[in-house]
């Protein structure tokens, strides 16, 4: 389904709540349910998220907020362009006439299954820049790069992590890297997560043997145990350009936000991996490092 009609709804209000996102979902699908609708949840949220357009569960609350409309500039052909952020029909008609009304600039726009119709945009960087200017939205040169720049590392992520006590009767299971699994124990140096009798979920990471237990969000957790665990798991062709993390360790948001800001394509699940094409060295290098895990030197590509 089209998905530009909830990106419009997003850029209206600003900011909303989870629950209210989900209800839209099913509104802008005619009111059809979906078989295993958190999937299509997490689908969707995915979609919004890693390409720019929305941010979710900000500051680990149960709420979102639409970004700000950008021109952003994609890396390996100075002239290829994404827009991205909330937008309204009114502004993309704008953007229409304003980019290129004497053959200064072309445009595609593809709808896409989940997320909203990919705007792209081919144009000399300078003349883009005004066009920006007159329409009052940013534009960002390189933007994976400099997305990549400003990640924070997941070391400083575990330590301005919140300490907290253990819950109290709540089922707990732990993350096995060596099975690649949860499983029913109560294991020390990984990612633990508990669960009340309503289904809420909490993520703790344990540093010392139980000791001392701080919260995460589940995807920086997975990869603060990995930190503690010395697990390598991201990995990186320098000879395809392309990112790969496991299924079960998606990257945290502003990680996948920069790989798929390389050239402007969203991830996609290959034979049991996470696969982001198209990412140059610096911007691959940059999530790598800050993701806490060894940065593999070019052209040693497995």
């Amino acid at each position: 389904m089209n998905r530009d009609r909830l990106l419009e709804w997003m850029t209206h209000l600003g900011s909303g709540s989870w629950d209210a996102f989900r209800e839209a979902i099913h509104v802008v699908d005619d009111g059809e349910i979906a078989d295993d609708s958190h999937k299509l949840y997490r689908a969707v949220r995915i979609a919004f998220s890693d390409l720019g357009y929305a941010d979710f569960f900000v500051n680990g609350s149960r709420r979102w907020r639409v970004r700000r409309p950008v021109l952003v500039q994609l890396i390996g052909n100075e002239a290829a362009h994404l827009f991205v952020g909330g937008r309204t029909r009114q502004l993309l008609d704008r953007v229409k006439l304003i980019a290129g009304p004497n053959g200064e600039a072309s445009m595609t726009i593809r709808e896409e299954e989940f997320g909203p119709s990919l705007v792209r945009i081919k144009a000399n960087p300078r003349y883009l820049r005004e066009v920006a200017a007159k329409l009052q939205i940013q534009y960002l040169p390189k933007a994976a790069h400099t997305l990549a720049a400003r990640l924070p590392s997941i070391r400083t992520t575990l330590d301005e992590a919140e300490r907290v006590e253990e819950p109290i009767n709540w089922s707990v299971r732990s993350w096995s890297f060596r099975d690649a699994q949860w499983v029913p124990e109560r294991e020390d140096r990984t990612l633990r997560e508990y669960t009340n009798r309503h289904g809420r979920r909490r993520y703790l990471v344990t540093t010392d043997r139980g000791r001392s237990l701080r919260e995460v969000e589940r995807r920086s957790g997975m990869y603060c145990a990995a930190f503690l665990r010395g697990a390598q798991i991201a990995k990186y062709d320098d000879i395809e350009d392309v990112f790969r993390v496991p299924v079960w360790a998606p990257l945290p948001p502003a990680q996948a936000r920069a790989g798929c800001l390389s050239r402007g394509l969203a991830g996609s699940i290959e034979g049991g991996y996470l696969v982001f094409k198209g990412v140059d060295w610096q911007t691959a290098a940059a999530v790598i490092q800050s993701l806490g895990q060894r940065v593999p030197m070019p052209g040693t590509s497995p």
